[in-house]
């Protein structure tokens, strides 16, 4: 009796000393916060056409972004995300009779975003934004 007792409590005792060395798993890591981009913005953009400045206007619910950017062609409405650092905006413009959508993509970094412009088939550009 004793002897198995004694094989018993060895046995547990070896059970509960591999559960105690068995790495645990690390921590899921913290979701992003959106940076807060609400506000008035002058957005620049560089084309091989040259570069235009434009206001934008955002507004910000949760990651989701929308308003206006009123450039030389009037104001256009626009939607995006942000999700951390990563910003991405898009809208559609009416160039010679045509719909062509722009599309932004790039980063937040306090009061300035910048990224790559992609132009419809028409090629593509870089941008700023500066927080006014």
């Amino acid at each position: 009796m004793n002897k198995t007792r004694a094989w018993i409590i060895a046995a547990v005792a070896a059970v509960l000393g591999a559960c105690a060395s068995t790495p645990s798993q690390p921590p899921a890591p913290p979701a992003q916060k959106a940076a807060d981009l609400t506000g008035t913005w002058v957005l620049t953009t560089d084309s091989r056409v040259g570069t235009q400045d434009a206001q934008m206007i955002v507004r910000q619910t949760g990651s989701a972004l929308a308003g206006t950017i009123t450039g030389q062609a009037g104001p256009v409405p626009y939607t995006g995300k942000v999700n951390g650092e990563a910003v991405a905006f898009d809208f559609i413009l009416k160039v010679q009779g045509t719909d062509m959508k722009f599309d932004y993509t790039g980063t937040v970094a306090g009061d300035t975003m910048k990224g790559k412009a992609v132009f419809g088939q028409f090629g593509e550009g870089t941008f700023t934004a500066k927080r006014q």
